[in-house]
């Protein structure tokens, strides 16, 4: 998991361990964060474990109502199809804005995760789909070379990322999924930045359609 990685501060330990609880959804919805239980969970002192509670209310993942502990933020179904639209409209920007620029690594490096995508989804693996088609758009996301746009998608992806977790752990990217992306790789190959923006749109309002379908 996330939170098992080398981190620099305790911190950082706090923070990457609740964040993986939430995204996974191993911290339920409305959950009580109690800070000395998670500081004695990771070997840490509770002031690291308040700072990083501060930090995941900041991003929406935790809510601390006044004078009572915090608690994991709620998150419903619905909230999938809320989250896709402004995701798509970000994601549609990265790839105007990457296909000009974009490198045979950057080229090869789609491919390689559109492929990884098909297997999964061969396999029946949704989780290793899910991860697939975000490191695909990540390397779109990459190579825009912005970082406010940058930041804004990760947002948006972690929300996008719990509530899957949550509620829709057995849908995921399917083998449509693999075709409009290679339609996306065709567009950076012509360096055509419309043709980019117009593929990653779709592949996203086939999302919306189905997060509504599913709500």
């Amino acid at each position: 998991m996330d939170w098992e990685n080398p981190v620099t501060s305790a911190r950082d330990v706090a923070y990457a361990y609740l964040r993986a609880g939430l995204v996974e959804g191993r911290l339920r919805p409305g959950e009580i964060l109690d800070d000395a239980t998670i500081a004695q969970e990771i070997s840490v002192s509770r002031t690291p474990v308040r700072e990083a509670l501060i930090q995941l209310e900041r991003e929406g993942m935790v809510t601390s109502p006044p004078r009572r502990r915090p608690k994991a933020a709620e998150a419903r179904p619905d909230d999938l199809a809320l989250i896709i639209a402004p995701l798509g409209v970000l994601q549609e920007l990265a790839a105007q804005l990457a296909a000009p620029r974009a490198t045979d690594d950057d080229v090869a490096a789609m491919r390689g995760h559109n492929d990884e995508l098909l297997q999964a989804v061969q396999d029946g693996d949704i989780g290793r789909a899910h991860l697939a088609d975000t490191a695909f758009h990540r390397v779109l996301v990459n190579r825009a070379g912005n970082r406010f746009l940058t930041s804004s998608i990760d947002s948006l992806e972690t929300h996008t990322s719990r509530v899957v977790s949550l509620y829709f752990h057995n849908r995921g990217p399917d083998g449509q999924s693999a075709r409009e992306h290679a339609e996306i790789i065709q567009a950076v190959l012509d360096r055509d930045a419309s043709a980019a923006a117009r593929a990653t749109r779709g592949n996203y309002l086939r999302g919306l359609s189905l997060a509504g379908e599913s709500a």
